[in-house]
């Protein structure tokens, strides 16, 4: 946002300009002596390639860096939640490592933008209404609760104080920028912003998903609370993280079809964007994942909070409902795990056509493919715990690691002497 006001003016002597002349939008710059004199915008340390300076780099910060955030997080809770209990011990220490990280770079990256936007109020509007950057809003709060699950789950074992106490907070706190963003931000969409369906991509998915996010966190949350005879508050973030999952999952399903019509008719994204096919995995992972663990933990808490209150009518009935809540997340979670794995296909086969290609170059959109991989291999692990199977355990998660190492059989230049001797 670089205000200009003047512009170099055009004579018109009737010959046709040459065509290769390069137009720039230039504003004025005042001299020592007073005289103007024409600088070309692509000069400006705003729109330089690289920022110069900590108040420029603070006036670019925009909310997609939460997005790192995002994936760095995953990474812890996939590291405590994995089905082989043997390698557990390994592996604890990685995940606090990157819970470590990922609460450095969530406080860093929410100093950058409160003082953006403290430092220039007027940014905030315009983001809001940006038709891109205020899908963002929502990498916020799934960056902040994947640091309430891992100080909830880790922390008692570093010394945390209260760590599950602090989980839940900020839990809390995620819920309130989830409702917001999967609000707020739709909203926005329909009354000040303009989008076609040639431009659209699965970032529409980032209001909504958060939601989802926070159901699967709370069912984490619950069984906790559930461990530590917290009865009552262990209920009621269930019954939460069951409207939270439901909201995000039927919002996301629809947007899945918007864009599923948008691939059909107008063909893949730009390259720029193609690492956003993805996306679409982050609801299927998290919502099979949450409903797979909710009814586990409806089996183990509703029949005790019928017997703590034997006079209450409707918690007798509740009490009966574990198994069939488990059965019905079983299958939706298998239904939602197979959409995952169709649209893990397409992007897969996407994005390697276009590496193959040498289309791609690395850029932020990139941090787009660890959280909803992280997702689907959330709900791979529930499955398997649930079935106790080793396709789900062992098998699913070979062949998508042999698939993501695809790229490196790319082709390229290896010169002949690594191949054959020459002396023979």
């Amino acid at each position: 946002m670089v205000p200009t006001s003047a512009a170099t003016t055009k004579e018109n002597n009737g010959q046709d300009q040459d065509s290769n002349t390069s137009t720039a939008i230039d504003e004025p710059k005042t001299e020592l002596g007073g005289a103007p004199v024409m600088r070309s915008l692509s000069t400006h340390p705003l729109l330089s390639p690289r920022a110069r300076g900590l108040k420029i780099r603070i006036m670019r910060f925009t909310p997609s860096w939460f997005s790192v955030t995002m994936g760095t997080g995953i990474v812890n809770t996939l590291l405590f939640d994995l089905p082989w209990d043997e390698t557990h011990a390994v592996f604890r220490a990685i995940g606090a490592a990157f819970l470590v990280l990922d609460i450095i770079l969530w406080v860093v990256f929410l100093v950058l933008t409160v003082s953006r936007y403290i430092m220039y109020p007027r940014f905030f509007t315009a983001m809001v209404t940006h038709e891109t950057h205020s899908l963002f809003l929502g990498t916020i709060p799934m960056g902040l609760v994947t640091i309430a699950s891992g100080i909830a789950r880790t922390g008692s074992e570093y010394g945390v104080a209260h760590s599950l106490n602090i989980g839940i907070v900020l839990w809390w706190i995620a819920n309130v920028m989830s409702i917001a963003t999967a609000f707020g931000v739709p909203w926005v969409m329909f009354t000040k912003q303009k989008h076609a369906t040639e431009t659209l991509t699965a970032a529409w998915l980032l209001p909504v998903v958060p939601t989802i996010t926070q159901g699967a966190v709370g069912s984490s949350l619950c069984r906790l609370l559930l461990e530590d005879n917290r009865l009552d508050y262990a209920f009621t973030i269930w019954i939460i993280s069951y409207i939270m999952t439901g909201i995000g999952t039927l919002l996301a399903m629809g947007l899945l079809v918007l864009y599923l019509q948008r691939l059909v008719l107008h063909r893949l994204p730009p390259r720029e964007v193609i690492i956003s096919t993805f996306l679409p995995l982050g609801p299927c992972g998290q919502a099979g994942f949450a409903l797979i663990e909710l009814g586990r933990d409806a089996i183990d808490m509703l029949p005790r909070i019928a017997s703590m209150y034997p006079d209450r009518e409707g918690l007798q009935q509740l009490a009966l409902l574990g198994a069939p809540l488990l059965g019905v997340g079983l299958l939706t979670a298998l239904v939602l795990w197979g959409l995952g794995v169709w649209w893990a296909f397409n992007a897969f086969i996407s994005v390697g056509t276009d590496l193959f290609k040498r289309r791609i170059a690395f850029n932020m959109g990139f941090w787009g493919l660890t959280f909803p991989l992280g997702s689907m291999t959330l709900a791979t692990f529930s499955l398997a715990r649930l079935f106790d199977s080793n396709f789900f355990s062992v098998d699913f998660p070979r062949a998508v690691t042999f698939l993501l190492f695809l790229p490196s059989l790319q082709r390229g230049n290896v010169p002949a002497s690594t191949l054959i001797d020459p002396n023979t």
